[in-house]
């Protein structure tokens, strides 16, 4: 196998371990949203056919419909002991339908950006010690390598948690190296905590950070923060790489367009 192979190969374990159905799969959460999906394509499904689409035992899945009827998202058909979806639950998804197409201006400031730049870019926000990605947009490109919506990221060992790490106070940055284990995720990945708050107060004065394939191997990145009119941070705007496509040295270039997304996406959040 080829070194550009291996890290193909890196990217995409990294990918799929992270991926929100494999962990769906793994969680009692999870496992809810999941038996509410399926049942939201079926419109009428038994358990049987259920449990075998999620892999799971029907005993599992007896809690759930216990729980989901108790609640009146769910009912049981007259006469049988199919599932269909109830009354509340379609006023739910309604009301998500509205929500989401006040996100929709976001996402296409995301579009616009992917398509200038020919590459995936992301919005995350900070959640704990993690970056959560809350919308992306993946390239064209066969080589594109992107933060899936939904999935957490460490904040130490990508540029988008390097944006939100140098916009935190000193104290609150202070609790957070005294407790979190830099762990290295790559031979690039910074894991001395002085050379990473000297790294931290340059992304804050520069407000643009880097990523030198430090959480994925075959992958650069580059973020820049979204602030509110008081000039606090909401959000990071970024942008994955492969650094086949772009080497590192490469990424301020991108810097402009980036802020300039970045100032499109503060008016979506006010």
């Amino acid at each position: 196998m080829t070194s550009q192979d291996q890290k193909k190969e890196k990217t995409k374990k990294v990918a799929i371990s992270d991926s929100p159905d494999n962990y769906a799969i793994n969680n009692p959460t999870g496992k809810l949203f999941s038996f509410l999906e399926i049942l939201s394509k079926c419109g009428v499904a038994g358990l049987t056919d259920i449990a075998n689409e999620l892999d799971v035992p029907k005993t599992t899945l007896f809690r759930i419909t216990s729980q989901l009827e108790k609640l009146r998202y769910i009912q049981r058909e007259p006469g049988g002991r199919k599932y269909s979806i109830a009354p509340r639950l379609i006023s739910l998804s309604s009301n998500l339908v509205s929500a989401a197409s006040q996100l929709a201006p976001r996402h296409e400031i995301l579009e616009r950006l992917s398509s200038t730049l020919g590459e995936s870019c992301s919005l995350g926000i900070r959640l704990g010690h993690s970056v959560v990605y809350i919308n992306d947009v993946i390239a064209e490109s066969p080589l594109a390598f992107r933060f899936e919506t939904g999935v957490r990221t460490p904040l130490y060992c990508t540029s988008s948690g390097k944006i939100l790490l140098a916009f935190m106070s000193k104290k609150e940055l202070n609790r957070y190296l005294n407790s979190e284990k830099l762990e290295a995720r790559t031979p690039n990945t910074i894991i001395d905590k002085d050379k990473l708050r000297d790294t931290l107060t340059n992304i804050k004065k520069n407000k643009f950070a880097s990523s030198q394939e430090e959480f994925v191997v075959g992958v650069v990145g580059a973020a820049v923060p979204v602030m509110s009119p008081k000039q606090r941070i909401i959000a990071v705007v970024a942008v994955s790489i492969p650094v086949a496509r772009m080497e590192f040295s490469q990424l301020p270039n991108i810097k402009p367009k980036l802020l300039e997304a970045a100032e499109q996406l503060e008016h979506t959040f006010l």
